[in-house]
């Protein structure tokens, strides 16, 4: 059953009658969990909330996104090929023309007839470019893993940031 939080702070709020006897400061986490105010208390805080154990739906999933990222990444690195070999043909066309046009304008000197200037088709041949449906789909799985894992992430982020100052040396606040 989930509370709102209007009625989670009333529940709070409500007068609960206090222990007869003085506490005393428990010795360790699991005498605390154990100990009669958490047992009898129905408002005391659930200590299972604070398990810092990552769920192996998020895992799985973070797992997924690495590999389509990865897969993306060398999508990304053939289209980038792709490029270069289709600026490296176009380099050598525009010499060969250039070429060609000063071989004609030599030729048309000597009053001789000129050379086809469309004859690169036939020599040269333009790299085929690579397919985008697989691009695409790749980045619409990464968006997917993406909403997946930020929807799922929120309470073991909150985990992660409250324990962080006892986790690393150093980092403590004062």
């Amino acid at each position: 059953i989930h509370n709102s939080h209007l009625l989670t702070s009333f529940l709070h709020q409500l007068p609960t009658p206090l222990p007869s006897e003085p506490l005393d400061l428990p010795p360790s986490l699991s005498a605390l969990k154990n100990g009669p105010v958490a047992q009898s208390n129905v408002l005391s805080p659930n200590f299972d909330n604070l398990s810092l154990s990552i769920d192996p739906f998020l895992e799985k999933n973070c797992d997924l996104l690495l590999d389509a990222i990865e897969t993306h990444h060398s999508e990304n690195n053939n289209f980038q090929y792709y490029q270069r070999s289709l600026a490296r043909e176009q380099q050598k066309i525009a010499a060969w023309q250039a070429k060609r046009k000063a071989e004609n304008a030599s030729r048309a000197t000597l009053k001789q007839a000129p050379l086809p200037e469309d004859e690169w088709q036939r020599l040269f041949k333009l790299p085929q470019e690579p397919s985008r449906l697989e691009s695409m789909l790749n980045t619409r799985q990464v968006e997917q893993y993406s909403r997946q894992i930020d929807g799922f992430v929120s309470s073991t982020t909150g985990k992660m940031f409250a324990v962080k100052g006892n986790l690393l040396p150093g980092e403590a606040t004062e």
